[in-house]
């Protein structure tokens, strides 16, 4: 019962549950958020290890 639960809820979730793919490999990619010094804002990183990394807003 609560995987099924679990499928509706993902399918209502939207774009908040979007899966983004990386641009260079087309493995999964994360949203990360750079603070501090240098990079700042949100970012998609590959979770490979590829080397990409995007600017998301």
């Amino acid at each position: 019962m609560a995987e099924k639960k679990a499928r509706t809820a993902e399918k209502s979730a939207g774009q908040s549950q979007q899966k983004h793919l990386c641009k260079t490999c087309g493995s999964d990619a994360k949203v990360t958020l750079f603070t501090g010094f240098g990079r700042k804002g949100f970012f998609l990183v590959c979770e490979k290890q590829c080397g990409y990394v995007g600017r998301l807003r």
